[in-house]
């Protein structure tokens, strides 16, 4: 019984986590509206690369957060804030119109989705052993 209790608090984590992630993406989107959507896209998906590293080995690595918050901060605000679907969506979209654009937007989606990811996991490491715990 008792881990069926956790396993719906964990899934309750994660809703809430991606509802609050869903509405943040949301946002960006009107705030970067640029025709294409593909500014707002690379938004998300650059941040949220960053912040999933950063909550996997800074949070869940170097602080002692119990795993429902760790789940809701990286499966569910960070898996509903970053669109990498929608990318693909308006790069099929925009292709024919703007195929220039369409193709740095995606290089730098993916190279620098990766670099981020790479800030981030360098910052949490970098303030683990600054502070030897965070």
């Amino acid at each position: 019984m008792q881990n069926t209790i956790w396993r719906w608090r964990d899934a309750a984590a994660v809703f809430s986590g991606g509802c609050l992630g869903g509405a943040a993406r949301y946002g960006v989107g009107l705030w970067f509206h640029d025709g294409t959507n593909l500014l707002g896209t690379t938004a998300v998906n650059l941040t949220g690369s960053f912040l999933l590293a950063l909550i996997t080995y800074g949070l869940a690595l170097y602080v002692d957060l119990p795993d429902w918050l760790i789940l809701a901060l990286g499966t569910g605000f960070v898996g509903a804030f970053t669109t990498f679907s929608t990318l693909f969506v308006n790069v099929v979209a925009h292709a024919a119109s703007q195929p220039a654009f369409v193709a740095v937007m995606l290089v730098v989606n993916l190279v620098g989705g990766l670099a981020a990811a790479m800030l981030g996991y360098w910052v949490a490491t970098a303030w683990a052993e600054r502070y030897n715990k965070w």
